[in-house]
């Protein structure tokens, strides 16, 4: 029996789809593979991308956080943020990164924690709209690509 996926934000319901054959969740622990009748869990939702794939369409979104809970046939996934891919606004996502390569270069009274999520949040945006990351300008900081 396929999956049923909702994903809730605090803006709302973001996703509300049947008939997933595969699910690919970025878990706290790492990536998640969730087949139907996979046995009932509750995990935390890293940031990273979900792929939900069904027999005819791929939906890939950006999450940031949250909870995940699977009980029979239904997955739930309660995240901090979820954007789908074609929603992604590439420009802002590269700027973002970018901020966050050069404040954590430059500055040494930062929030790395804060940094490194932003850093984080933004590669995973650029990747599940199938951008390639570009890399640091010279002396911008940021040391390699990822």
């Amino acid at each position: 029996m396929p999956i049923h996926v909702e994903v809730i934000t605090p803006e709302g319901v973001e996703l509300d789809e049947e008939g997933a054959q595969h699910v690919l969740l970025s878990a706290a622990g790492g990536q998640l593979g969730i087949l139907p009748g996979h046995i009932p869990m509750f995990c935390s939702v890293a940031i990273g991308p979900l792929t939900i794939e069904k027999e005819n369409e791929t939906v890939k979104m950006a999450t940031s956080g949250g909870f995940a809970e699977l009980n029979s046939d239904r997955l739930m996934i309660l995240a901090e943020t979820a954007e789908r891919a074609e929603e992604i606004d590439v420009e802002r996502a590269q700027k973002a990164l970018e901020r966050a390569r050069e404040k954590l270069h430059r500055a040494e009274d930062v929030d790395r924690a804060r940094l490194t999520s932003a850093l984080a949040r933004a590669r995973t945006r650029l990747h599940v709209a199938g951008k390639k990351i570009k890399a640091p300008r010279p002396g911008a900081g940021g040391g390699t690509t990822p």
